[in-house]
């Protein structure tokens, strides 16, 4: 199962993390030697990043100090977050979804180095049923079922009933309730039909979904 852990950078830390800290750093300005080495120009360097961006400046890269650095070198909010905490899966694809922003998220990659696919709007649970929060991995998946007044279509499973799928349609394949970016659901996560059927198709059993 995926999880968040966080991990702090400092002065003695030797690595790929390092190096991609020291990378992140000249491209806005720094003149440091990438060798992966953490020692004291790197901290410096380091300190006057937070001093200049008002962080704490403890010459410690942590989890803000990562996501800002990642921010000003032109990274998205949501790719900052994810690739400044450790979010691993035990397969190439993440999912993530933010029910305040309706949004669901599928990168690409490894820890602290996601790319991002695909961004689709999203409908989540209402407020006597929500959308159950937490890291999960994807599960069982389907092209889709029924009920009496209703049908989805190409749902993954992620956690016992707590499913991504369509947006609910006729029997007949007219659409029942199209609307996205609310919370109507009854804890699922409703998706336009190609968003369903894209993580469907292309997100493996295993990967992590996290949901906050």
């Amino acid at each position: 199962m995926g999880g968040v852990v966080i991990n702090y950078y400092k002065i003695g830390d030797k690595g790929e993390m390092i190096r991609k800290i020291q990378t992140l750093l000249n491209k806005i300005g720094y003149s440091l030697t990438v060798d992966g080495i953490y020692g004291s120009k790197t901290q410096e360097a380091v300190m006057d990043f937070q001093r200049a961006n008002h962080i704490i400046s403890d010459g410690t890269v942590g989890p803000d100090t990562l996501e800002t650095l990642l921010l000003k070198n032109g990274f998205s909010k949501t790719e900052a977050y994810i690739n400044s905490r450790d979010f691993y899966s035990k397969t190439n694809y993440v999912i993530y979804t933010n029910v305040t922003e309706h949004y669901v998220y599928i990168f690409k990659g490894k820890n602290k180095n996601w790319q991002l696919l695909k961004k689709f709007l999203a409908t989540v649970g209402k407020p006597s049923t929500p959308t159950l929060k937490g890291r999960f991995t994807v599960k069982a998946k389907g092209p889709g079922y029924s009920k009496p007044d209703f049908k989805v279509k190409w749902y993954t499973q992620y956690h016992g009933n707590y499913l991504f799928h369509s947006i609910l349609f006729n029997h007949d394949g007219s659409i029942y309730d199209g609307r996205l970016g609310m919370d109507l659901s009854d804890g699922c996560i409703r998706l336009k039909e190609e968003a369903a059927k894209f993580i469907y198709d292309h997100i493996p059993y295993g990967s992590s979904v996290i949901i906050e």
